[in-house]
């Protein structure tokens, strides 16, 4: 049987952490990837749930038509995109960062 080379890019952080766990199970990274390969060959899906973080729902629905271009036309994205390069070039504008964590604790994402 040949073997080829398959590269992943993973934070260090989580890399050193699956490692540790790994090596407690007397596995390393190589060894689980192969494991997993062949489960899902095997299973012919991923052989575990994948779940969210929390319970909240990330439902573009769930959020009000002013901060979902999905439900504006296309004068409404134009609208909002002019006020915003204004707001911007007039210095009311505040980093991404910041609106998106506001985001995030208001709308529970």
């Amino acid at each position: 049987m040949s073997t080829t080379t398959v590269q992943v890019r993973m934070d260090a952080a989580l890399k050193q952490q699956v490692e540790i766990k790994l090596k407690s199970m007397g596995l390393n990274m190589s060894t689980m990837v192969n494991i997993l390969a062949h489960q899902i060959v095997r299973q012919n899906r991923i052989p575990f749930d994948i779940i969210a973080a929390d319970d909240t729902e990330t439902n573009l629905d769930n959020l009000p038509q002013s901060v979902n271009a999905d439900k504006m036309t296309d004068e409404e994205l134009q609208q909002h995109l002019l006020i915003g390069y204004q707001e911007a070039i007039d210095g009311k504008a505040r980093p991404a960062a910041e609106v998106f964590a506001e985001m995030r604790a208001k709308y529970k994402l």
